[in-house]
């Protein structure tokens, strides 16, 4: 152990952090296994949050938004963070109480603490240090005994799964009125799937993508992503090839969740760049309409939605920079 670095810092909390799994050392052990590690994943994490103190009916108080997808579902969800920063600036003018708006996605672009948001902004290093320690030594402490679900299940959460579980319980430490929740890998089997009632859930363009884990036709895919689907909760969708729509449609039937499938905004100033966002803007506004009926029985005002898709940013994402020369 590195004795430079102070116990319990921020560098401290990075060091151990990546001291645990990879998501790569993960997927090799699925594909191992047949995919049979994936059944184990949600009810295994579900042991995790109870270990830290949390139960799975707690994460309902967040008002989740949780999007999934091939493509696009990070630029969806810091398009819906624009767009609901716009609107708690407008409560604020009428006098009421602000939005604590979270936001979780990967991966990072420099440092990790930018997968964990608040109000749009990175959690502080003290904070993530924190919360990072309230987890780890919860989850290494042997009081309570941490609920096996098999014989092969892990006492650690690797490390996607751990960010997950942290972020969880950031947002619930710090009270926010949202938690934006950017799925890692597919869905039905991902650590964020893990809430049972979010306020609505978004489906970004799907593709082929982590074929080892989520199977190698469009529509294994598709059944993997919308299984963040639950039952009676509202689904939004871009436009997706029928073979992938068809899945979706099905899956919502299933749950008896209303879908909508939305198609790409136009003649609307976007602050991220690229013709494909158009489409991501379009389910970002739609997330935003339902959640803010939903949740707060208003209905979401034009003039905030364009100046939250234009005012929007997703640094490295569409990012274009001047040359030196």
């Amino acid at each position: 152990m590195d004795t430079s670095v102070p116990a319990g810092s921020y560098l401290a909390a990075v060091r151990d952090l990546n001291g645990l799994q990879t998501n790569y050392q993960i997927i090799q052990q699925i594909k191992a296994s047949g995919g049979r590690m994936n059944q184990h994943s949600i009810p295994e994490f579900c042991a995790f949050l109870e270990k830290i103190g949390h139960s799975v009916k707690d994460l309902d108080k967040l008002n989740v938004i949780h999007v999934a997808g091939t493509k696009g579902k990070g630029s969806t969800c810091a398009f819906t963070q624009s767009i609901l920063t716009q609107l708690s600036e407008q409560r604020r003018a009428e006098g009421k109480q602000p939005l604590k708006i979270g936001l979780f996605t990967s991966p990072h672009l420099i440092q990790v603490r930018e997968r964990i948001q608040i109000n749009g902004q990175p959690i502080s290093q003290l904070d993530f240090a924190k919360y990072f320690y309230e987890t780890f030594d919860a989850l290494r402490s042997p009081h309570p005994p941490l609920r096996k679900v098999s014989v092969d299940s892990p006492s650690m959460p690797m490390y996607f799964r751990f960010l997950t579980l942290m972020a969880y319980h950031t947002f619930l430490r710090e009270q926010v009125d949202v938690a934006i929740m950017e799925v890692g890998v597919g869905g039905e089997y991902d650590s964020t799937n893990v809430v049972q009632q979010p306020v609505v859930c978004g489906i970004a363009s799907l593709g082929i993508d982590h074929q080892n884990s989520l199977g190698s036709t469009i529509e294994e895919i598709a059944w993997h992503k919308a299984g963040i689907i639950k039952p009676k909760v509202p689904v939004v969708s871009v436009e997706q090839v029928p073979e992938a729509l068809k899945v979706i449609e099905e899956r919502a039937r299933e749950n008896d969740a209303e879908l909508q499938v939305v198609k790409p905004v136009d003649d609307v100033e976007l602050g991220i760049q690229g013709v494909h966002q158009r489409a991501n803007a379009a389910l970002a506004t739609e997330l935003c309409h339902v959640w803010a009926q939903r949740t707060h029985n208003v209905t979401a005002s034009e003039s905030y939605i364009a100046r939250g898709l234009q005012l929007a940013s997703w640094p490295g994402r569409s990012q274009s920079f001047p040359s030196p020369r």
